[in-house]
């Protein structure tokens, strides 16, 4: 388990936000007695764990970001889109974005004022075929994917997880047709570390990465700097 503090830098003015990753189920006292009425429920192991991973995950990032050391007083609810809502006394305007993929989850927890979202995959588990099917990528990805020199499983894996984390930072997820999600331009800034712009939202940008056979994207507003980036357990 990981839980990171992070700086966004806008203009003169610093914001900490936090960032946790998880890969192992703990014991459920994290929960709150309508969170272990709803893992109750769940049948699959697999989707249990998903389930715990995930709540886990937010509520340690959620904890760092209002000072919040019992877990248990911070509740994760689903709003009419699925999104995640923060239920706790000092949540105010605080949200967080969760993401799951193959034994991990990872979240950050975030001032409203600050949209963002975050989506990670396993490389492995990328069908790039498919994937380049469905996004209906643009030229600009197109042209990046055969130039960049970056294998194509990773390279559809930047393109589908930069889509995820933009839906998510307008809270609406996927529903909506994935092209208009498209990135504009991808630029690398380091090793196995891009950063692009989106074709239709130009005020939003995504920075994304590869570690460990998983890529992470993060979409957020384009006039703020992100100081350091997520490590991955």
């Amino acid at each position: 388990m990981t839980t990171q503090t992070l700086v966004l830098r806008h203009g003169k003015i610093e914001q900490r936000i936090f960032f946790a990753a998880v890969d192992a189920v703990a014991p459920e006292e994290f929960l709150s007695e309508d969170e272990k009425e709803q893992a109750a429920r769940l049948r699959f192991p697999a989707k249990k764990e998903s389930f715990l991973l995930g709540r886990l995950a937010a509520k340690r990032a959620l904890g760092a970001l209002l000072a919040e050391g019992d877990l248990r007083r911070i509740e994760i609810r689903a709003g009419v889109f699925g999104q995640p809502v923060v239920a706790h006394a000092r949540a105010g305007a605080a949200q967080v974005s969760v993401s799951h993929s193959h034994g991990l989850a990872v979240a950050l927890a975030f001032p409203g004022e600050y949209p963002m979202g975050i989506d990670v995959e396993t490389v492995a588990a990328v069908a790039a075929a498919q994937i380049l099917g469905e996004i209906e990528a643009s030229p600009a990805e197109l042209t990046w994917i055969v130039a960049s020199g970056v294998d194509e499983a990773t390279a559809c894996g930047v393109l589908w997880t930069a889509r995820e984390a933009l839906g998510k930072s307008f809270r609406l997820g996927l529903n909506s047709p994935l092209g208009i999600l498209a990135l504009g331009e991808i630029r690398a800034t380091g090793e196995k570390r891009w950063s692009g712009s989106y074709l239709n939202f130009p005020r939003c940008q995504c920075l994304s990465q590869a570690q460990g056979g998983r890529v992470l994207s993060l979409a957020l507003p384009r006039d703020v700097e992100l100081i350091a980036a997520p490590r991955l357990p």
